[in-house]
């Protein structure tokens, strides 16, 4: 899956088969900074194993929509 855009940030997925035949998803978040539009590591969602590919995918993204939200309404809660 390629990246998603949220809030001007970026949540870039990652989604892998486990051995059991489960899925395993978690998003890395991307801000985008300043006039020269600075790309900068916030953070990483948990792992999210679930039964297919979307459920997984899906959590991790949702995961990672509210820790944008958090940093965005109280930005001394960086993950980095």
């Amino acid at each position: 899956m390629s990246k998603l855009h949220y809030k001007g940030w970026d949540i870039l997925p990652t989604v892998l088969p486990t051995a059991d035949h489960k899925w395993s998803a978690s998003c890395d978040l991307v801000e985008h900074r300043g006039a020269g539009d600075t790309e900068v590591f916030e953070g990483a969602t948990m792992q999210f194993v679930r039964d297919t590919e979307d459920e997984a995918l899906a959590a991790a993204c949702h995961e990672a929509a509210i820790q944008i939200d958090n940093i965005l309404a109280n930005p001394s809660v960086r993950l980095a």
